[in-house]
């Protein structure tokens, strides 16, 4: 089986935590490296090139390759302005594959950007699509109210109708993709995503906090790890430190606030317009003391910042599943997370931690407080640990992704779409 995988618009060996890269690069590196465990299984991976020095491809194991391909200026670009550059990809990731003479079983396309370039590619080649949005665009304007690219509803829309299959990583999405687009159930199929014990474990070691003056005995420290963007809803932490200190509650002289990602900290973060936002906001309550921003972190050196924490809050507005939710928990800490997804069923609540209403710092400052009292009775780490991993394997989310595949090339799960694209979507 050959798979044609197309990340248009970020690099899943690229460095994580920026603009545009982050839990669907996660996804992509462990999904890749577990289908190739599968016989006679390779993946050519294709994204934007970025950089003009880049070679137009590259070896990542004998059975995995990254091709870059030109889609606009050889340069980062923020995802919201690649839209036009998709028909000169598309047309390059069709001539690479004839002067290649490749022949491809299937494609898997992620995110909406490379949802476009997939099925002009399927319509090419006539072989199955399968599609993974990892975000969408209706339910992140719900949850934000404020509006997404121009083409990105239509083209979300369209890809909906055009794929053999859309993998969604829970219920609530499926159910939400299968109202908003009149699909069929049986088009969208719900598999996991998983956590890597191996990189997520717990380790007792606290010097990394010492480096912040964050390693007093009583201290307590909150993670957060992710993008920084509004739709992550850092500032309601902010806000709920706020409500601790405004309540004068025992825990606000205690809790201290580690932000990992978001970028290079010399760099990306400085232009980062909510990381000016809630600086701000911090300025204006008097809790600049109370936060560190650390910039991205290699996730190999995550599992320091995990297991040294109190406890990850993830207070995102909209999120399709949450990966940190599992890393953390693989960890052995317990999480804070908002009421929304796949993630209000992986919290159990009090005892591998708590959730709360999304956008309300009030009810995100009670869970801080539960977690802050309750914390002799919650799951002990090796508990926490023990379940998340019996839950989220990669493992299986390879083996139904895997099944997925194999099952459309045969024939046996549902017929091909006939596809023809509007005009939009045509190459120049």
């Amino acid at each position: 089986m050959k798979i044609c995988t197309i990340s248009f618009h970020s690099c899943p060996y690229s460095h994580l935590g920026g603009n545009g890269s982050g839990g669907m690069s996660v996804y992509l590196r462990e999904l890749t490296a577990g289908l190739v465990d599968f016989p006679d299984v390779s993946v050519d991976l294709f994204t934007r090139a970025q950089n003009p020095i880049c070679v137009e491809s590259k070896d990542i194991s004998p059975q995995i390759r990254v091709v870059q391909l030109s889609g606009g200026p050889e340069y980062p670009i923020d995802r919201k302005d690649l839209y036009e550059f998709i028909p000169e990809f598309s047309v390059n990731l069709e001539n690479y594959i004839h002067r290649k003479k490749e022949e491809y079983d299937v494609v898997h396309s992620h995110y909406w950007l490379s949802g476009l370039a997939g099925g002009y590619i399927k319509n090419k080649l006539g072989v199955p699509l399968v599609h993974t949005y990892h975000t969408i665009g209706f339910m992140k304007r719900r949850a934000l109210g404020q509006k997404e690219h121009r083409c990105r509803a239509n083209s979300e829309r369209q890809i909906a109708h055009v794929s053999d299959s859309i993998i969604s990583p829970s219920t609530e999405e499926k159910e939400s993709l299968v109202e908003e687009y009149g699909i069929s159930p049986s088009k969208v199929k719900i598999v996991y995503p998983g956590v890597n014990p191996r990189l997520f474990y717990p380790i007792e070691n606290r010097t990394i906090l010492k480096k912040m003056d964050y390693h007093r005995q009583d201290d307590f420290v909150l993670l957060y790890v992710g993008r920084i963007e509004k739709v992550k809803g850092l500032m309601n932490v902010i806000e709920a430190l706020h409500v601790l200190n405004e309540k004068n509650l025992p825990l606000f002289e205690k809790v201290k606030l580690i932000v990992i990602g978001g970028g290079k900290k010399e760099e990306e973060l400085a232009q980062n317009k909510e990381v000016s936002r809630i600086t701000r906001a911090m300025e204006q309550h008097d809790l600049k003391d109370k936060v560190v921003f650390l910039g991205s972190i290699d996730q190999a050196h995550l599992l320091k910042y995990y297991s040294a924490a109190d406890a990850l809050v993830v207070p995102s507005l909209y999120e399709s599943f949450g990966l940190v939710t599992v890393e953390a928990l693989a960890c052995g800490i317990p999480v804070i997370v908002s009421q929304i997804g796949k993630m209000k069923s992986i919290v159990k609540e009090g005892k591998n931690g708590f959730s709360f209403r999304p956008n309300d710092p009030v009810s995100l400052c009670q869970s801080l407080e539960n977690v802050f009292m309750h914390r002799s009775r919650l799951w002990s780490r090796t508990s926490i640990r023990e379940d998340v991993v019996q839950r989220f394997s990669w493992d299986n989310t390879t083996e139904n992704t895997y099944q997925i595949f194999e099952g459309l090339i045969n024939g046996c799960l549902w017929p091909k779409t006939i596809f023809q694209p509007d005009g939009s979507l045509q190459p120049v």
